[in-house]
């Protein structure tokens, strides 16, 4: 009887793992050796499963550890995962992501069995269903009680992930590889905390302010809907986290007290004191209806003629720093600092996805873990010198051994 992985395999980590690299069935099948997608399609659906020395291939053609693929599923739940451009994003594209923000909170989960993270500290302002009656009016006095819960005052906020970090949602990075995602947001039932899993794709700081304030409107607003409530209901869904974020990030009051013109460049003049892209306070400024939809027009074609649509001053990584997650990788820092976890065994045994991925959605140094998962260095064994070669041997000739690489 052939060795069999039924029993300890968890077929969902296999659909996983191929759905956050982005391949088929039948590319799984192919780089096996596999005449056809029949095989990996059963041991997706828990028919067959693979054997010790098939699994081994498996993970790393996934780019995964053995370990992660008999690790039992948590029960994240049902709840949406929200992604700013839903829309306009490829099916392929949405599904790859969900499985990375899976991942995110996979990392998260094996972190927190060694590190206390920060407390979960969300209002509860929204009733479940009670989004569908808010008017903007409701959305803008939301923004000011989040404000005051979180203490934030009416300036400018610094780091919207930083906020959202101490209010205990756990934040991570990806690179997409498209600009029709931005970020997304989700709640995970198995800590009961939210996660926001944000887009490297566009490194600028005042976009990466934008989609963390976003993500975290949807947070609050929409935490309960289903992902057929989403798509039922996606325009007006969007429409609340785009209000919201902006009424978060530029509080009526404060903001149209400082505008000194309203022109581009007076706009511009407001920018990196409050952290948001002209284009995004030219949007508030029409919300409020400091400026009217004719003005705001005319602000647009200007903003495209400048070229700002493409990219505004200032936003190059190299002008405005972007501002990172800190909460996961201080916290492998830690780990790894006390000796908590050796780094191979953290990431083999512990987490199990590949090293640069954890890098990656941690926002640790490239490289940093990877240099810890070589294999071992092969011992070199050496032939011991004698003082007196006639004591062993007679003198005889001593042909040294070279030790086959392994």
């Amino acid at each position: 009887m052939r060795p069999s992985t039924k029993g300890f395999f968890v077929p969902q980590r296999l659909e996983e793992a191929r759905d956050a690299r982005g391949v088929t069935q039948g590319e799984v099948a192919k780089a096996l050796g596999r005449s056809g997608s029949s095989t990996v399609s059963n041991w997706e659906r828990g028919e067959q499963a693979p054997e010790p020395a098939t699994l081994d291939q498996l993970a790393r053609f996934l780019e995964v550890w053995p370990s992660y693929l008999v690790r039992p599923l948590p029960a994240h739940g049902h709840g949406a995962i929200f992604f700013r451009s839903l829309a306009s994003a490829a099916k392929k594209m949405r599904t790859r992501e969900k499985a990375r923000m899976r991942w995110l909170q996979h990392i998260s989960l094996a972190l927190q069995t060694l590190v206390d993270f920060p407390d979960i500290d969300f209002p509860e302002l929204v009733a479940p269903g009670d989004y569908l009656t808010l008017s903007d009016a409701d959305l803008d006095r939301l923004a000011g009680e989040i404000r005051r819960h979180w203490r934030l005052g009416d300036g400018p906020i610094e780091s919207m992930v930083l906020v959202a970090e101490n209010a205990g949602v756990v934040v991570g990075v990806d690179e997409v590889g498209s600009t029709k995602i931005d970020g997304q947001g989700t709640w995970s039932n198995v800590d009961s905390r939210p996660y926001i899993l944000l887009a490297r794709d566009k490194n600028s700081a005042y976009r990466r302010q934008m989609d963390a304030a976003h993500e975290l409107a949807h947070l609050f607003l929409h935490r309960s809907i289903s992902e057929d409530e989403l798509a039922r209901n996606f325009d007006l869904i969007e429409h609340q986290a785009k209000f919201l974020a902006c009424a978060l990030l530029l509080p009526h009051r404060a903001f149209a007290s400082e505008i000194p013109s309203l022109s581009l460049d007076g706009f511009l003049t407001m920018k990196r004191r409050w952290r948001t892209s002209v284009g995004a306070m030219v949007k508030r400024a029409q919300d409020l209806e400091i400026i009217s939809d004719e003005h705001a027009s005319r602000l647009w074609r200007y903003r495209s003629t400048r070229g700002w649509h493409r990219q505004e001053p200032y936003d190059a990584p190299s002008e405005t720093p972007v501002e990172e997650p800190r909460l996961l990788r201080r916290s492998i820092e830690l780990i790894l600092e006390h000796k908590v976890r050796a780094p191979r065994d953290l990431v083999e045994m512990d987490i199990g996805i590949g090293a640069a991925d954890i890098e990656m959605m941690t926002c640790l140094t490239p490289g940093s873990l990877a240099a810890h998962m070589r294999s071992v260095v092969t011992f070199e064994p050496r032939l011991k010198t004698l003082d007196d070669p006639s004591e062993e041997g007679g003198g005889g000739q001593v042909i040294a051994f070279k030790p086959r690489s392994q």
